[in-house]
């Protein structure tokens, strides 16, 4: 999974949540595809509201959104749902995880969401490298979106010669993995392909790109 691959580091605050001086967090940088494949949903959605749980130990942030525009998967136009994500603050207790995503209540953002187990409710994939704020560009008079501000220190994917014979698949990054399937096609990280870009144009980029990535299931073979 992507969250295994794109672990961030973890600031507890044994106090009030605050600023943390600790260093960003630090990830591989996810190719476009990748992202695109992970997710189980993908659209532009705004917060309405959170709630602040302890699980397992740690605190956890619960936050409902309203799909504004669904760009590709499940989650349409109008819908809404849950999405889970690391750190927050209980009563006097806060925990600040770097590299998740940030949500604000009432600002929309562009997300790539896979369901989290079978309880309904989703996390964001790749972390904050699949949330994609929403800005309106005062120019063009256009929606655009950019990279979030939570994402961290991004280094390049790591191919090697067993990633690209396919003798390593499952030891690489999943940018890495494109590359190591198809060595000869240049390598497109999310951030560079959705990053300043007109939330329309990005939006038909997804979906393009779905439809390639999700084919829809085969017909079952009804002959006996």
């Amino acid at each position: 999974m992507l969250a295994a691959l794109l672990a961030g580091s973890l600031t507890t605050a044994a106090a009030v949540l605050v600023p943390s001086d600790a260093q960003a967090s630090v990830s591989i940088a996810v190719a476009f595809d990748a992202l695109v494949k992970d997710a189980d949903s993908v659209g532009v959605a705004t917060p309405l509201e959170s709630k602040c749980v302890w699980e397992d130990g740690r605190i956890y942030t619960y936050t409902r959104l309203k799909v504004e525009q669904g760009v590709a998967g499940e989650l349409g136009t109008g819908a809404e749902g849950w999405v889970r994500t690391m750190g927050g603050v209980v009563g006097k207790i806060g925990q600040m995880v770097d590299g998740e995503p940030v949500f604000t209540t009432g600002k929309s953002s562009l997300l790539f969401m896979r369901k989290f187990k079978a309880s309904g409710t989703w996390e964001v994939s790749a972390r904050a490298q699949g949330q994609y704020p929403v800005l309106v560009d005062e120019t063009l008079k256009t929606r655009k979106v950019i990279r979030s501000a939570a994402v961290g220190v991004l280094f390049p994917p790591r191919v090697t010669a067993e990633a690209v014979t396919g003798a390593d698949l499952k030891t690489q990054s999943v940018g890495a993995t494109q590359a190591a399937t198809d060595p000869a096609k240049p390598l497109r990280l999310a951030g560079e392909v959705i990053h300043d870009r007109p939330l329309d144009e990005v939006a038909r980029d997804i979906a393009s790109s779905w439809k390639k990535l999700h084919p829809p299931p085969a017909p079952s073979d009804t002959k006996k």
